[in-house]
C-alpha cells in the first residue's frame, strides 16, 4: 500500500456540509471530490475511482441508497467502501441493507468521521481502476 492519502469521492446535496466536510478531509491532506449533485453516479465513480465513497442518504436529486446499491452491485466497484449518513437515525438499517459498509448519524463529530475513514480506507489495498 502506498502512503499516498485516500481519495474521497463526497456526495451531499446540502452545501455547507459538503463544504466543511471537504475542508476537513483537504486539513488532513485527504484528495477530496466534492460533489452537492451527480447525474451518473456510476459513471461519476468509475471516473474519479475514489477510496471511499461518504455519501447522504437524502439527496433532493436521488435516494443515496439508490446510489449505493448501484456501486455495491458493480463488481468492479463493489469493493469501494461506502459510508452512508444521515439526520434519520431510523434510516440506518436501510442504508446498511443497500450495501453501504457504515452508518453514520448526522451531525456527527469531526473524529468519528475521521476515524470511521482511516478504519475503511486501511482495509483497501488496490483500486478496481488499477
Amino acid at each position: 500500500m502506498s502512503d499516498k492519502q485516500p481519495h474521497i469521492l463526497v456526495v451531499d446535496d446540502n452545501e455547507e456540509i459538503l463544504s466543511t466536510i471537504s475542508i476537513i478531509l483537504n486539513r488532513k491532506a485527504y484528495q477530496v471530490s466534492a460533489k452537492g449533485r451527480v447525474d451518473n453516479f456510476e459513471q461519476t465513480v468509475i471516473e474519479l475511482c475514489p477510496d471511499l465513497i461518504l455519501l447522504d442518504k437524502n439527496l433532493g436529486w436521488a435516494d443515496g441508497c439508490d446510489l449505493c446499491k448501484s456501486v455495491k452491485s458493480n463488481k468492479n466497484l463493489a469493493t469501494i467502501p461506502v459510508i452512508m449518513f444521515s439526520a434519520y437515525y431510523k434510516k440506518r438499517d436501510e442504508c446498511l441493507n443497500a450495501g453501504a459498509d457504515e452508518f453514520l448519524e448526522k451531525p456527527f463529530e469531526m473524529n468519528v468521521l475521521l476515524e470511521t475513514i482511516q478504519t475503511f480506507s486501511r482495509q483497501r489495498t488496490k483500486l478496481p481502476c488499477d
